[in-house]
């Protein structure tokens, strides 16, 4: 999907943001907020989460070091691109939940959006040893405990 729209904030300490018409988003079928893989102007800014305002309206937050690899403004009108995101697991989260009982009955405990939110903490890590942490802590397992 390629829209174009304008940066807004409500106020200097919260982030910049932008909105998308609900109309825009009926082919996707959302029923709540949902990761994307976006760019701004032609600039990758990674898999940014949808949510929805109200009835008529979707916003994605855009934040300070965004903005400024953008070099972007609150008024500015941009050209966004926004695509679905993958919701498969990374390979170490899966792994943990695989391994170790514990794990695999704390995810299936969690809600759709609590689940959303460790994929997303897990997935933004660069190193692999660093998702493994990640997907540890999140769901409970010490190295060593099985």
């Amino acid at each position: 999907m390629k829209i174009s729209c304008e940066i807004q904030r409500k106020d200097p300490r919260l982030p910049r943001f932008f909105v998308i018409p609900t109309q825009l988003l009926a082919p996707w079928s959302l029923k709540g907020t949902t990761v994307t893989e976006a760019t701004l102007n032609g600039i990758e800014i990674g898999r940014r989460a949808l949510k929805p305002w109200d009835a008529d309206r979707w916003f994605v937050e855009l934040p300070e070091p965004i903005c400024r690899l953008a070099k972007v403004e609150t008024g500015d009108r941009i050209r966004v691109s926004l695509r679905l995101a993958s919701t498969d697991l990374p390979a170490e989260l899966a792994g943990v939940i695989a391994k170790h009982s514990k794990a695999k009955a704390a995810w299936a405990s969690l809600s759709v959006s609590q689940q959303r939110m460790i994929r997303e903490q897990v997935l933004a890590a660069k190193a692999s040893d660093t998702r493994q942490r990640r997907a540890e802590r999140a769901l409970g397992i010490l190295k060593g405990e099985h």
